[in-house]
């Protein structure tokens, strides 16, 4: 039987999380983060199978809002059953459900692309863009190429909405409609944001042009150094390439290494006049996980209902601790 996991289901989701995907996984032993994740209002945000009332199968969702909302794929796990088509099945239950408008999944396994394009959910690879510190220490990346692209300092306004007041007094509701985006509520970004349990964002909005986009990073530590993430872009993603002067203040300010980006749909011409640098095309290592810390590059595939979707590492379940 397939169905949606209900509130009793928590700890049963919880300890197979343990047994079945990985002992000692934070969603196994953190119940604050499960639920900050997992439990939207009173729905518990999993798809889960059950034979004899056992779970032999669970697929984790984020939604972006209430009613018919855009949603993330997360956590994902069947057993050996003999139903080979099981774990297909329960992602149809979720696509078919009425409150599920678009489905995307940043951090797929490449081998389950097949899965999706059988299903006709079209498939990618973020591109990974970095932007070294000057004279910095390189604790963290390992780097080869030292080159800086040079950018102009522009007259853009840029301002911190520290408070979700100071976020809703800069991002009006047409921010959060733009075409290629996946659509993130009010309520969703407040709570991922400026009520996450564990992450503390930076929150800094630019206008110009008539545009705005309001930019979300957070400080990683690590080996005693740091690195600043660019870990969501809300609004006209086109102006990030006039936040890179600003940026530069914040890496000084905080002695952060580099800053890094992981995006799928934001136009690369928009990255390189921005003064990014795109990190397959050096022989530098900018790393992607950090608890453990594994000084390697990564690459994230991902899957969109939303054509040409423009999305960053801060959706779905990709920027939680480990």
């Amino acid at each position: 039987m397939i169905r949606f996991a209900c509130k009793e289901d928590i700890g049963n989701i919880m300890r197979f999380i343990s047994e079945h995907w990985r002992e000692n996984h934070i969603l196994s032993r953190d119940r604050e983060l499960f639920e900050f994740q997992h439990l939207w209002k009173d729905e518990v945000t999993f798809v889960l199978s059950e034979q004899q009332g056992e779970i032999d199968g669970l697929l984790g969702y984020i939604p972006y809002g209430s009613g018919k909302r855009d949603v993330m794929l997360a956590l994902w796990k069947t057993l050996k059953t003999p139903d080979s088509m099981l774990g297909v099945k329960m992602l149809d239950f979720l696509r078919k459900d009425p409150g599920v408008n678009r489905i995307s999944a940043p951090g797929i396994n490449p081998r389950t692309e097949p899965i999706y394009q059988f299903l006709g959910m079209p498939t990618g690879c973020m591109k990974h863009w970095y932007r070294l510190r000057k004279g910095s220490l390189y604790k963290i990346a390992l780097v080869r190429d030292f080159r800086i692209p040079e950018v102009s300092v522009t007259d853009f306004q840029i301002k911190e909405c520290d408070t979700f007041e100071e976020f809703l007094n800069f991002c009006p509701e047409e921010c959060l409609m733009k075409e290629h985006h996946p659509y993130k509520s009010f309520d969703y970004l407040k709570r991922r944001y400026f009520f996450h349990p564990s992450y503390h964002y930076l929150k800094y909005g630019i206008c110009g042009k008539g545009k705005k986009l309001v930019v979300i990073l957070r400080i990683q530590e690590c080996k005693g150094s740091f690195a600043l993430r660019v870990i969501d872009g809300i609004g006209d993603e086109e102006l990030l390439e006039y936040f890179t002067s600003f940026m530069d203040g914040l890496m000084e300010q905080y002695g952060c290494e580099y800053a890094d980006c992981y995006e799928a749909g934001v136009q690369a011409e928009v990255m390189e006049r921005g003064g990014w640098k795109l990190v397959a095309e050096t022989n530098n290592v900018i790393p992607e996980y950090f608890s453990p810390f594994e000084q390697r590059n990564v690459e994230i595939y991902f899957m969109s209902q939303i054509p040409q979707a423009v999305l960053f590492k801060g959706d779905g379940d990709m920027d939680r601790p480990n």
